[in-house]
């Protein structure tokens, strides 16, 4: 089974990934923006790249990873129309 796959029904799309890393973020922009979140880096196959290509996903607060997910774990990414993480899932 390949490690990414993309379905779309409708307008979503998922993505299957190997999460590589976390980075916890909380900070305000210049423009007085809070950000919270994660960055997740992810592993993934693409049809432009051989091998895997390595990618960053944003996460916003309230998207939650599944509490039994750990680095090197296979997750599914759903996204929104806009391409935006709507949910996480373990693999």
């Amino acid at each position: 089974m390949p490690l990414i796959h993309d379905i779309v029904e409708g307008r979503r799309k998922n993505m299957k990934a190997k999460i590589v890393g976390i980075q916890e973020l909380n900070f305000q922009t210049d423009r007085g923006e809070n950000i919270v979140g994660n960055n997740l880096f992810i592993l993934h196959e693409d049809e432009n790249v051989t091998g895997l290509k390595a990618s960053k996903v944003f996460v916003k607060e309230g998207v939650n990873l599944p509490k039994d997910v750990k680095l090197n774990d296979m997750i599914d990414i759903s996204f929104n129309m806009k391409g935006k993480v709507e949910a996480i899932y373990k693999a």
